[in-house]
């Protein structure tokens, strides 16, 4: 019995380690050096995340002067550097994207701590971490792109090197489509096979492990913070596919109340008729497509605590609901008006002789010409 637990306990610890491998934060990696260049081992690092205004860690340059902050969640950031006999050192404006690993060195003047200097940084900072090739599609794109079907997949085209010779603009949300056939995620990138693909949210495994074409759960596009598509050359934890890896990863509440209602809605009276539809002087099909949905986020406080000191702990929520209403048109063969008096042109079936080697149809007496014919069978 002893022996049965320890061997649960060592595959529930493996199960964890694997479903927490998958990378869903960034680093920010750096050297602090004095107006010479020298480096300063000892500094303090203080990493601030602006959007929560909260203090996320503190840690010290080692004696080489190098520092890294590992394991930050997405958002946006301030680097604050303070050693003795120098001023401190701000670096705002840092967008930090997940699976980045950022440079941010510092150079420190000499001056009262108290002083300080403060530097914007750069919009798109050079990756020198990493040899990684992917490609990050942000929650701004996500959100303000058309998208036909509310799919945050469709997305993933815009990366280069992706192929979507077999999706569909029309990728719907859910294993089936309205069509009833398999609601695949036909993406090849880098010119692999589509199964090879890993998909993930939140660093947890998304991808239905039957065909490995289909998704178990759509977030919702308002939900979703950004999405990293990596190509290739990427680290040991996205081992399990051999392909692209799309991580996707879901939004968080910041310091203050925010959130949105919204419905999106398709109507036939808005589209154009098809075609054949004209040709046959068929009416456009009824439709109804309305998509309603909403979130909200914000900080988690004490009831009369509510100030800056408290707010350590966030939450989000969204939630979305479509209904859809449509119909297929189609155009029927009907038959004639001389095949609804019983006159056919070509044979018909009206006695069946299972003793024939040809299955013959029997019962030719039965048979008329077609009103208007030759009389010819």
């Amino acid at each position: 019995m002893k022996r049965i637990l320890i061997a649960a306990l060592v595959v529930t610890c493996t199960c964890a380690t694997v479903s927490v491998a998958q990378e869903i934060t960034g680093s920010i990696v750096g050297t602090v050096t004095d107006s010479s260049g020298a480096i300063i081992s000892g500094a303090l690092v203080t990493t601030t995340n602006t959007d929560k205004n909260v203090d996320v860690r503190t840690v010290t340059t080692n004696q080489n002067g190098y520092y890294v902050v590992t394991f930050l969640p997405i958002g946006h950031y301030a680097v604050r550097v303070e050693a003795k006999g120098f001023k401190s050192y701000t670096r705002t404006g840092i967008t930090l994207n997940v699976n980045d690993q950022l440079t941010i060195n510092a150079g420190l003047q000499p001056g009262d701590v108290k002083e300080t200097v403060t530097v914007e940084a750069d919009v798109t900072p050079i990756e020198l971490q990493t040899a990684t090739a992917s490609g990050l599609i942000t929650g701004a794109q996500i959100r303000e792109l058309a998208l036909n079907t509310r799919n945050y997949e469709q997305l993933v085209a815009l990366t280069p090197g992706v192929s979507t010779g077999l999706a569909s603009d029309q990728l719907y949300v859910g294993v089936t489509s309205p069509t009833g056939l398999s609601n695949q995620i036909n993406f090849s990138i880098n010119g692999n096979r589509p199964t090879q693909n890993n998909w993930s949210v939140d660093g947890a495994d998304n991808v239905d492990r039957g065909a490995n074409l289909t998704l178990l759960t759509y977030p919702s596009v308002d939900s979703i913070d950004e999405f990293r598509v990596i190509r290739g050359q990427y680290d040991a934890e996205y081992g399990r596919s051999s392909s692209g890896q799309i991580n996707v990863i879901t939004r968080s509440g910041t310091s203050v109340f925010h959130g949105n209602l919204y419905e999106f809605f398709r109507n036939d009276v808005l589209n154009a008729n098809s075609f054949f539809n004209n040709r046959n002087l068929t009416p456009r099909p009824p439709l109804r497509y309305n998509d309603f949905g909403g979130t909200f986020g914000g900080p988690v406080f004490i009831p009369g605590h509510y100030n800056t000191d408290k707010k350590k702990t966030f939450f989000f929520f969204s939630e979305e609901v479509r209904r859809v209403i449509t119909y297929k048109e189609f155009d029927p063969i009907l038959p004639s008006q001389a095949n609804v008096a019983g006159n056919f042109r070509t044979l018909v079936c009206v006695h069946h002789d299972p003793n024939s080697a040809a299955g013959n149809y029997q019962g030719g007496s039965h048979l008329q010409p077609e009103a208007g014919s030759d009389g010819a069978l």
